[in-house]
């Protein structure tokens, strides 16, 4: 049994945590296109990328790699006609996503109507249609499983080779990613049965399930260009314990990042948000949190906003709480 998944899991050790990048988001940018052309009739790929927002939900939406001429043609002909609200995504002066909204009414019935090869595996990907699972906020134990590719049976789809494209645009991004979340699947045996898991590994190299501990269904599917592997991180990557400078409260809270917290204007709390002034730091190249001073540091820009699990957020509570009653 499970011949079809790997009894392993590659490990990679990490010695310090990976850095931010928040330079990318400077020149982000989105404009409105505005297309001549109405829907006609519904290819597999448009199939694929209607599904969500007819079988699911209409707050759904597409962002579709597209920094290729060729891959973005594709999309304007074929997928966006069907979508009311149709930007591109421009970074650096490059297009580099292609977004989609709004699926138009026109489209869902044509959806509805039309039987393309890709529609099986729709089925099978979505075997029921209630997301409010997916979204409950219910906190998961996760484990992983990675998927052996070669030991399942291929499931062709004739007439997919313009979605195929579409999809190959995600593995071929920096992180080399691509997720989907099932619905109605139970991690068995027979799941390798499955048309959408068979269709997806005669194109994706490598394929992991997530899978709730507790219930065994499968919460997502993982797609990947690269061998999968879970990052361990040594103590030198794990945040250092927090330490005070004069009034100034520092936080490690990892990737070179580090909460800077006014003590001398601020009261116990409840919640994060009645702190009066805290701000972000990031680390500069090189410097350790021991080292750090924020009087000569610059603090992230505004406009960039950190969410934090709750376990995360109660303990960084707890110690300002604690830092506050040997401070005052």
């Amino acid at each position: 049994m499970y011949e079809w998944i790997k009894g392993y899991n590659l490990v990679e050790y990490s010695e310090q945590a990976e850095r931010m990048d928040f330079g990318e988001h400077e020149s982000f940018h989105m404009e409105r296109l505005e297309l001549e052309s109405p829907p006609v009739g519904v290819t597999a790929a448009a199939q694929y990328f209607i599904a969500q927002q007819a079988w699911l939900s209409d707050d759904f939406q597409q962002m579709i790699p597209a920094d290729n001429a060729n891959i973005r043609e594709l999309i304007l002909a074929e997928v966006a006609p069907h979508f009311a609200d149709v930007k591109q995504v421009i970074r650096e002066g490059n297009i580099e996503t292609i977004y989609l909204r709004e699926l138009k009414p026109e489209s869902r019935q044509l959806f509805l109507d039309t039987h393309t090869g890709i529609l099986p595996v729709l089925e099978d990907l979505y075997r029921h249609h209630d997301i409010s699972d997916s979204f409950s906020g219910v906190k998961r134990t996760i484990v992983n499983y990675v998927v052996d590719p070669a030991a399942l049976e291929p499931y062709e789809v004739p007439g997919t080779e313009t979605l195929q494209a579409l999809l190959n645009a995600y593995l071929e991004l920096p992180d080399g990613e691509y997720a989907l979340m099932p619905l109605g699947w139970k991690f068995d045996d027979h799941l390798q049965n499955s048309a959408a898991l068979r269709f997806f590994a005669g194109w994706a190299p490598h394929l992991m399930l997530g899978v709730d501990a507790d219930t065994d269904e499968v919460i997502i599917l993982h797609m990947s260009a690269r061998e999968f592997t879970r990052e361990v991180l040594l103590n030198s990557a794990r945040p250092k314990p927090s330490r005070r400078r004069g009034s100034y409260l520092y936080m490690d809270i990892g990737h070179a990042l580090v909460n800077v917290i006014d003590l001398s204007r601020q009261s116990h709390i409840k919640a994060w948000n009645e702190l009066k002034d805290v701000k972000v730091y990031q680390l500069p190249e090189g410097m350790d949190f021991t080292d750090f001073n924020h009087e000569t540091a610059e603090p992230l820009p505004a406009g960039i906003a950190f969410f934090y699990d709750q376990d995360s957020l109660q303990s960084m509570i707890g110690r300002v709480n604690q830092e506050l009653e040997d401070f005052n």
